[in-house]
């Protein structure tokens, strides 16, 4: 990886470290003087009524007692009260449309929903602006004309369509004013081990794990742990999938230069599995070198029929590090955020190393508006030169900071690297940390986590020290984590936010699974190895990289992709990884990321548990077969029924079961447990299927070829033999029990 900072003057590098780290010392001194009278804190410390494990818990403490505080003394008259003042307002006349049901697009019911905006893609409001704030234009008669909202019954009156005015200007709180913080409990043991799993290395706890767990003195247990997952080499198999999201990381393994980016999904994870200081990690993928098409990070260049790739990337970078949306300025100057069309392109310039032409396809016809007075303007138009600049000056203002940064002051490349990852640029260490936040807290600092334009973040000081912290260990993001995942206010239990309510980290925001953990989770708590079809239409390897590629033989459920092909041909279908790619897709997962986004769909629908108790996957996972670590716990002799029903809990819910949940379970498996072993005398033989054919691009059009292909779309849909060691009747029950607890609300739901 040293052969990367080849561009990097490396002692300037050593000495601008050096001072950086000073610099960050001294704030974070100041920092720690506001609030800290003690160097360390741990388990039975309190400020206040608050109980505290670290400064995380600190800050937070000192900032709910000042907030409690503020609110007896009610701070000022004049402020608008979200849950007085406004929320009846929206809850009369906005949420039957714009709550639950999402008309246009556009909830009113979530702060980050509603600066997201609609189908419109203009924010609903902007905090601190409601001049520039889109609701505000649509519940006007005199503005929105034919287009009022709501659009049926009598529009907001004009003393309602103050307060509104109002609350935005006041900054578009959805907290409620009283100050009141109510904890929730802290999780049990097995609780956290659970979640931290699943933060950590993306599976619940294997039963081993559990174990080693259980034995460490209880005072010990959770520190003993994180290090533990931390030092796990599936850190990267887990977190690989956030940053396939973030950068808009798309290979396809049919026609792979066809819109579609490399896969440098194995840069990413294998950055990650060598804890790759974040400053690096953006220095290597802005430089994009090495290989296109075999996982390095020159595949976050390829777009080869985007009009302008590299405003493409602009766009991946600046909502990724920076925190600056710039969708909307890839055709016009943004309508609602400050970001100007010659902005985007400047910085592509700078991706470029040289001008850039304006393409016609990135303006917007007058056309379009017929007439009309246009939405939206430009100062740029087609055929435009654009050199290389930097002009985020509000981020950071050390405009020549690249030229002694770099090695070669010419490389526009390598200053952008530098003007984004510099301890200088307060904006990326503090995005960083609210990435980090919002993964393992539920909620960020600031929302959205892509787009900081809007809203000024929450607890800026507990914000900025941990931006700190990141900066000072080097960005490390796994000393970053471990700061968190200590934190009492981590180590509570999960709670759902109610309707318009905005999180104040008294509770981490109760969050499903993500689509991967959810499909390893399943095959983690049945013991079986993933066994799919390699990822490619080429499996003879006759074809040219940049028509198709191999993903190989998926271990985790990120290495999946879009398994489109050309005309949807039946004879290249992947009926093993379909059935994973399935239930990938109903919670959340896709497998063509045109764009980048931070954060997944985590609405429920109807969808999700129809594929978890139909589908193929599910049923591989609750069938006791040869390969089911499952039917081996259950065959081992001198185990009692009410054994197996605690040790089945543990291995899949991690927990022990109530009293009642095992009376349920041990009067289900009591019939016939005792003989469910077959003698091995009396034992058939294991099914072996025939190996079939391999069907590749090279003969898919033959009839033999679809005659193999829909024997393995049986064999999907038939999922594993069932084990002959077990007597059918009971085998069945047990599968039953597994069932039941695989379609549990509980099993997706972190703790």
């Amino acid at each position: 990886r040293d052969e990367y900072y080849r561009h990097l003057d490396t002692k300037n590098r050593q000495v601008q470290k050096g001072n950086d780290q000073a610099y960050w010392k001294r704030r974070h001194d100041l920092a720690k003087q506001v609030i800290t009278k003690k160097k360390s804190d741990g388990p039975g410390d309190k400020v206040g009524k608050f109980p505290i494990n670290n400064d995380i818990d600190r800050f937070l403490a000192v900032k709910w007692t000042k907030q409690m505080e503020g609110a007896k003394k009610k701070v000022s008259a004049d402020a608008v009260d979200y849950t007085k003042d406004v929320k009846p307002i929206l809850a009369d006349q906005c949420f039957r449309c714009h709550a639950k049901k999402t008309k246009g697009g556009l909830r009113l019911d979530d702060r980050v929903a509603a600066l997201k905006g609609g189908d419109s893609e203009y924010p609903a409001f902007v905090p601190g602006k409601p001049e520039k704030s889109y609701l505000l234009e649509l519940i006007d008669p005199k503005i929105a004309e034919d287009d009022i909202m709501p659009p049926k019954g009598e529009p907001l009156t004009e003393q309602q369509r103050g307060v509104l005015k109002k609350w935005i200007a006041q900054g578009a709180d959805y907290s409620a004013g009283s100050g009141k913080v109510e904890l929730s409990e802290d999780t049990s043991d097995l609780e956290f081990l659970r979640r931290v799993s699943l933060d950590t290395i993306g599976l619940i706890p294997s039963a081993d794990e559990i174990s080693a767990f259980l034995k460490v003195a209880p005072s010990e247990r959770r520190t003993q742990v994180i290090d533990r997952l931390l030092a796990d080499e599936r850190w990267a198999d887990h977190w690989v999938s956030y940053w396939q999201d973030v950068l808009a990381e798309n290979p396809n393994i049919l026609k792979g230069k066809l819109n579609n980016t490399g896969a440098f999904r194995y840069w990413i994870h294998e950055a990650l599995q060598d804890n790759l200081p974040m400053d690096r990690f953006v220095t290597e993928l802005v430089m994009m070198e090495g290989s296109l098409m075999e996982g390095g990070p020159a595949g976050f260049a390829m777009a080869s029929q985007n009009d302008s790739p590299m405003a493409a990337k602009t766009h991946v970078l600046g909502t990724a590090f920076l925190g600056i949306e710039m969708k909307c300025a890839r055709c016009h100057d943004a309508p609602y955020h400050e970001t100007k069309q010659m902005q985007l392109f400047e910085m592509a310039a700078m991706l470029n190393r040289g001008t850039l032409t304006l393409p016609k396809t990135s303006t917007v016809p007058a056309s379009t508006f017929a007439g009309r007075k246009p939405l939206i303007v430009s100062a740029m138009k087609p055929g435009d030169k654009i050199d290389p600049a930097w002009s985020f000056s509000d981020v950071i203002k050390e405009k020549n900071l690249a030229d002694w940064v770099v090695t070669d002051g010419k490389d526009s490349r390598a200053q952008l690297a530098a003007l984004i990852t510099s301890p200088h640029n307060e904006r990326f260490a503090q995005v960083m940390v609210n990435r980090m936040w919002k993964s393992l807290m539920g909620a960020g600092f600031v929302e959205p986590v892509d787009d900081w334009e809007a809203t000024p973040p929450v607890y800026p000081e507990l914000l900025n020290w941990l931006a700190d912290e990141f900066v000072s260990s080097g960005y490390d993001l796994k000393a970053l984590t471990r700061l968190i995942l200590n934190s009492k206010a981590y180590q509570r239990k999960a709670r759902a936010l109610e309707t318009g309510e905005s999180p104040n980290f008294a509770a981490p925001v109760q969050r499903r699974m993500e689509a991967e953990q959810v499909v390893d989770s399943l095959l983690v708590a049945a013991g079986k190895e993933m066994d799919t079809e390699e990822l490619t239409f080429d499996a003879d390897g006759t074809q040219q990289a940049k028509v198709m590629i191999s993903l190989g033989y998926p271990r985790r459920a990120w290495e999946f992709a879009s398994l489109s092909n050309e005309r949807d041909r039946p004879s290249l279908a992947l009926p093993k990884a379909q059935a994973v790619v399935d239930v990938l897709k109903n919670f959340g997962w896709t497998g063509a990321r045109q764009g980048p986004h931070s954060v997944r769909d985590q609405e429920a629908n109807v969808r999700q548990p129809a594929i978890l108790a139909n589908g193929s996957l599910g049923k591989r996972a609750t069938t006791l077969s040869e390969n089911s670590a499952v039917t081996d716990l259950v065959v081992k002799e001198g185990m009692s029924v009410a054994e197996v029903v605690d040790a089945v809990f543990l291995r899949v819910l991690t927990r022990k079961p109530s009293a009642e949940e095992k009376k349920l379970y041990v009067t289900l498996l009591n019939e016939g447990f005792e003989q469910r072993v077959i003698p091995a005398k009396q034992r058939k033989t294991p099914l072996v299927r025939k190996a079939l054919g391999r069907v590749s691009w090279s003969n898919h059009l033959s009839a033999e070829a679809n005659s193999i292909m829909q024997e393995m779309e049986k064999r999907a849909k038939e999922g594993d033999p069932p084990t002959v060691k077990l007597r059918p009747e009971w085998r069945e029950r047990m599968e039953d029990m597994l069932w039941a607890m695989m379609n549990s609300p509980e099993f997706i739901y972190l703790p």
